[in-house]
């Protein structure tokens, strides 16, 4: 190799080490003076693998006294934290991390920090404000006793979501608008929620993981809504396929609980559940559960320790919900002899309430 040639291939490498890195340090106060403790602080807009969007650690941070010891270190380009302990008894979200230094000063609401010394400091904590302003308004409507319209409420929502994406389509602020502030429109109004992530730049979605993850499962919502054909899956248990379709579609009506025995909440929903049942079965009911997101035996040893009376698929895992755009559980379906989506999102009275108008005589 001449020496242009090593000139050349050495320029090369220099700008390469530097292309895109950003050199970050977070420091100040948490605001509280009696917290000493260690925080894993994880990037927010996480990664995709096997179809799971999953969170990566990227720093330690150290608490004394309230104060933060200052962190420092090297990104490809600036991100979003979350920092929190072990058990969760601290959790300091919406933190941006660019070049240079982030200071903290306190939080908001002990979780949403306020932060300066980044361009986007100042816009980050002007929308956590007025987002929480917005949210006591909404509680204390909620709790004074006169009727409550939704809609307005939403509208509410909506315009405060349209504003804030309009002014800051392609960067953090934006980003976390779209995915944590729009949830109220996007859960009862999936066709809305896609307009609304479609209005931040395709270069931001595209890069951002659990953005994309959730217009896929706003997708997936509309084409399994109300009305719509049963999608069918398989899972494997004890060397044996078991089929959705061996219960849907076979001539019965067919609530189906999506559930995993570590789930609070849906250990609180069997009873509703299982009454549906003993009440419902002879007039043509058949109940499922789907033990999801947990190893069989542990699904198993639960059924036998509650006595659930219903037939079970077991082992079921991420990519079945995700057929359904099912984000947490328990979620119950209830499906109509031919198959089709009669109602998503069943819980406590409503599902009584639903039965009650298909066998209309148990009244």
């Amino acid at each position: 190799m001449n020496k242009k040639s090593i000139i050349t291939t050495l320029l090369a490498l220099v700008a390469m080490t530097g292309q895109g890195q950003i050199h970050y340090r977070l420091e100040g106060n948490i605001g509280r003076p009696d917290v000493t403790d260690t925080l894993s602080v994880i990037e927010n807009r996480g990664f995709e693998e096997d179809g799971n969007i999953l969170s990566k650690t990227i720093d330690t941070l150290y608490i004394v006294n309230g104060n933060i010891v200052p962190m420092e270190g090297t990104l490809l380009e600036p991100v979003t934290v979350t920092a929190f302990n072990k058990t969760l008894s601290i959790q300091l979200i919406h933190i941006l991390l660019t070049d240079g230094a982030t200071k903290i000063n306190g939080t908001l609401d002990d979780a949403v920090v306020r932060q300066s010394g980044n361009p986007l400091a100042d816009d980050m904590n002007q929308m956590e404000e007025d987002w929480l302003r917005l949210k006591k308004e909404m509680t204390d409507i909620m709790s004074s006793g006169k009727p409550i319209d939704t809609m307005a409420m939403i509208a509410r929502e909506d315009s405060f979501v349209v504003n804030t994406l309009k002014a800051h389509p392609n960067d953090e602020v934006g980003v976390i608008c779209a995915l944590e502030y729009a949830d109220d429109i996007c859960c009862q109004f999936p066709r809305r929620g896609i307009e609304l992530i479609d209005m931040l730049d395709a270069e931001v979605i595209a890069k951002e993981p659990k953005l994309k993850g959730k217009k896929r499962d706003l997708l997936t919502l509309l084409s399994t809504s109300e009305g719509a054909m049963f999608r069918d899956f398989t899972a494997e248990y004890n060397g044996k396929q078991q089929r959705l379709s061996d219960y849907v579609g076979r001539g019965q009506y067919v609530l189906v609980d999506f559930w995993a025995s570590w789930c609070g909440p849906c250990r609180e929903e069997i009873p509703n559940i299982v009454a549906a049942y003993s009440k419902y079965k002879d007039k043509g009911l058949q109940v499922v559960g789907v033990a999801s997101l947990e190893e069989s035996e542990r699904s198993l040893k639960y059924v036998r320790e509650q006595n659930i009376p219903y037939p079970q698929i077991f082992n079921a895992g991420m990519p079945v919900l995700q057929l359904y755009g099912i984000d947490g559980i328990p979620y119950i379906f209830l499906f109509a002899p031919d198959g089709t989506i009669l109602a998503r999102g069943l819980r406590g009275e409503d599902i009584n309430k639903k039965l009650e108008e298909i066998f209309p005589d148990n009244k």
